[in-house]
């Protein structure tokens, strides 16, 4: 699944669930689910907001189609 088809599917899993969490820990849902090469490259980077985490992810995985990762960070 893409970055952005989890994004949706997550974002509706909240609304249906009435998840109703802190930005924190909505964040890390996110983190919790999306490709673990993403989350943990994401981890380095500052961010404060769900939708800027969202948008990392996507150019990460922009930047993976157009050059894949030589070595998992796993």
């Amino acid at each position: 699944m893409c970055v952005e088809e989890y994004k949706r599917e997550f974002e509706k899993l909240l609304i249906r669930c009435d998840i109703q969490d802190s930005k924190d820990q909505t964040i890390v849902r996110y983190l919790g689910g999306v490709d673990p090469k993403y989350a943990n490259v994401i981890k380095f980077q500052q961010y404060s907001m769900f939708d800027v985490v969202c948008v990392l992810a996507q150019k990460i995985e922009q930047q993976k189609i157009a050059k894949p990762f030589k070595h998992d960070f796993l």
